[in-house]
């Protein structure tokens, strides 16, 4: 049976108790407002191929098959999307005509130690934790403040389906990436300016690890799996977001209680580069798999785990915004109360600023900006033992 949907709560409560409406959300720090930041204490390390993708990929030919996505780059805004998208999911031109391209993997050009991409930036990550097996890092675009990517460092798995081909080697890895990331994250819970400032109420840490957002998306941005790792709440303009359902798309997040109960049923799946995930999805929805329930449970669930967690403080903020239009405010009668609407705001470049200060990718930050580093122990360029091992499926078409 469908879980009852919760009624829609209009209001929900941040730090004192103060309510907002589920259809606002807090902008623009106030000069001055810190949230505090847990730096990463990995040690540092140099780049191991001093050259971009493209010259790795010459140099090395056989591994020219790991180094790029399949992507469909937006004739009109430029952004590479996911290969699958019949639309760009940023400015909604048609992508119907546009044929696939390649972009750069950067998730292998981090385990390699590639130094820079082929635009000129450092292929520096923020790194958090790294074993033999998993590298954990801060998400690039984080959506809540502690936003993880766990990704397997030894084997090239494109993307979830894969793990369906050996499906209890594939839990494996899943609990082996779930480990780290969990480690990773005790860092920030164990960090009592950050638990006390980020957490509404006291949470305990099991508490906490149950109500982590974890999922994989498909097609994912990146041909490296990699387990998207929320510790809620999500920020007040991405939590919004996440309302209007323009985060953790139905169809396209697949959350890793659903990958788990598909791979403990022990049936391998054979897949390739193009096997639909529709057919996957029925496939295992015939074995007593429900997606769209699972779904639907993860999607409510991370927006209750996230206004139960919301901790932001109205008085850190500027404006409140509706509708796209800021407005000035107040708390009256422990409600916020729209005032004044603010000419000139542009959300975006607000919403930007807000993201810098409140997320953790590049702590300690150096003169403004982010800082990372190369990977400690980067894998040799070849494919087989020491380099991208092959995983079930994945090399053979």
């Amino acid at each position: 049976a469908m879980a009852a949907q919760a009624p829609l709560i209009e209001r929900m409560a941040v730090a004192g108790g103060v309510e907002i409406l589920r259809s606002q959300y807090f902008a623009k720090f106030k000069v001055g407002v810190e949230y505090p930041t847990v730096p990463s204490s990995v040690v540092r390390s140099e780049a191991t191929f001093d050259g971009i993708i493209d010259e790795l990929a010459e140099k090395y030919p056989e591994l020219s098959a790991v180094l790029y996505n399949d992507v469909k780059a937006c004739p009109n805004c430029g952004k590479p999307c996911a290969y699958t998208m019949t639309t760009c999911n940023a400015c909604a031109t048609c992508l119907k005509e546009v044929e696939i391209t390649k972009s750069e993997n950067v998730f292998s050009a981090f385990l390699f130690g590639v130094k820079r991409a082929k635009r000129g930036f450092p292929y520096t990550v923020s790194l958090r934790r790294q074993t033999p097996d998993v590298l954990v890092l801060d998400d690039m675009l984080a959506l809540t403040p502690c936003h993880f990517d766990g990704i397997p460092a030894k084997h090239y798995i494109p993307d979830w389906r894969f793990l369906l081909t050996d499906p209890l080697e594939g839990l494996k890895v899943i609990d082996q990436i779930e480990e780290e990331c969990w480690a990773a994250t005790l860092e920030f819970f164990r960090d009592e300016k950050f638990r006390t400032a980020i957490f509404k109420g006291g949470i305990t840490e099991e508490e906490l690890k149950g109500k982590v957002i974890k999922s994989f998306n498909f097609p994912p941005s990146q041909f490296q799996l990699h387990i998207q790792w929320l510790v809620p709440p999500l920020m007040p303009f991405q939590y919004f977001m996440a309302e209007i359902r323009n985060h953790f798309h139905e169809d396209r997040a697949f959350p890793i209680a659903y990958v788990r109960k598909v791979l403990e049923l022990n049936k391998p799946y054979k897949v390739r580069k193009d096997t639909p995930i529709e057919e996957i999805v029925a496939y295992y929805d015939g074995l007593g798999i429900n997606y769209k329930q699972h779904w639907n449970e993860f999607y409510q669930k991370s927006l209750a785990d996230s206004m139960e967690l919301a901790n932001w403080r109205p008085e850190d903020f500027e404006y409140v915004v509706e509708d796209g239009k800021a407005y000035n405010f107040s708390v009256e009668s422990g409600k916020v109360v729209k005032g004044a609407q603010v000419e000139g705001f542009v959300a975006s470049d607000v919403q930007k600023l807000d993201c810098a200060a409140m997320q953790n990718y590049g702590r300690p930050y150096d003169g403004g900006r982010p800082t990372g580093t190369y990977v400690q122990t980067p894998l040799k360029p070849k494919l087989g033992p020491g380099g991208y091992e092959a995983w079930p499926g994945v090399f053979s078409d």
